[in-house]
């Protein structure tokens, strides 16, 4: 944790470890930098309050643990209001069995100012790793604090997504598949090459990216009929709405980024999306941020201005 050892690791020299004062209250950002692993926090006998994801105020709720995906980060509010003592903070990997001591579990320690006790008794117990309908419940729960001092949604402006117009939709399927004999990431069957030439540098100077990559070449609604490795560009309309649905054939957690933007989360679905889907959109108050999480079981909706 903080790139450190866990506290049960004997071959690290250092742990990690947060003093606190009785009865006052602390804000903890909680990151998961990892690049595999999504990631179930927790510190014993403490609840926590969820007030902030990645940029955004949330509707304020009390949890025993919080699952953070790759890549996403949160804020939350820790009353010391326990015996003083000292308590676990743990970080442990979902989807996979790792208990105890495992070295897999970051073990930090919430320690009172006044403690001589070290922590106690077995580590906080957490969700099952492989409860996904968890995960899932907790995501959904996370909505817009519309009544905290950021950015909110107004008439004319890009924070409202109750009555936009819909300029674009694209469909994304991630998957694994063979191609050339190497197994490959893919959107749409088609693995992304990193061109010679970065994209702005196409952009601006080899005529609209002539010879580096060809604009809309892919399908952004379904999947190529071929897997390939290729340049994938996809052309958005400038301030325009655009609908993203984010399907996945991956039996993992994994993550969608969308770097230097942020999109509004507007539902997940377990069924095969539609577009009748958009009648149980939540656009009332969607949190925006720029990570989201996908799983296998589920669909994502998401809105984003350009």
């Amino acid at each position: 944790m903080n790139g450190k050892g866990s506290y049960f690791d004997n071959d690290s020299r250092v742990f990690e470890s947060f003093t606190v004062t009785k009865g006052k209250t602390y804000w903890f950002r909680i990151s998961n930098v990892g690049t595999a692993w999504s990631v179930n926090f927790r510190i014993q006998n403490h609840r926590m309050v969820l007030v902030e994801t990645e940029g955004s105020y949330v509707n304020q709720m009390a949890l025993d643990s919080l699952d953070v995906h790759v890549g996403q980060s949160y804020s939350v509010l820790v009353t010391a209001d326990q015996e003083e003592q000292d308590y676990y903070i743990v970080a442990a990997p979902k989807q996979i069995n790792a208990t105890g001591t495992s070295t897999l579990i970051g073990v930090a320690v919430l320690r009172y100012g006044n403690s001589v006790i070290p922590p106690r008794g077995a580590l906080p117990p957490g969700p099952d790793p492989f409860d996904i309908q968890f995960s899932v419940n907790q995501a959904k729960s996370i909505r817009w604090n519309l009544t905290a001092g950021a950015a909110r949604p107004n008439p004319q402006g890009s924070f409202n997504v109750s009555n936009v117009t819909l300029s674009q939709s694209f469909v994304l399927q991630s998957s694994v598949v063979e191609i050339n004999g190497e197994f490959r990431y893919t959107i749409n069957n088609v693995s992304y090459v990193t061109p010679e030439t970065p994209l702005k540098l196409a952009d601006a100077f080899a005529n609209g990216g002539n010879g580096v990559y060809v604009l809309d070449k892919f399908p952004t609604n379904s999947s190529n009929v071929e897997a390939v490795n290729g340049v994938f560009v996809a052309s958005g309309i400038h301030h325009g709405w655009i609908e993203l649905v984010l399907k996945s054939d991956l039996d993992i957690i994994h993550t969608w980024h969308l770097d230097g933007y942020s999109f509004f989360v507007v539902g997940f679905g377990d069924e095969q999306w539609t577009p009748n889907s958009r009648s149980s959109y939540n656009t009332y108050d969607p949190v925006a941020r720029s990570t989201i999480q996908e799983f296998l079981t589920l669909h994502l909706h998401l809105h984003l201005r350009l």
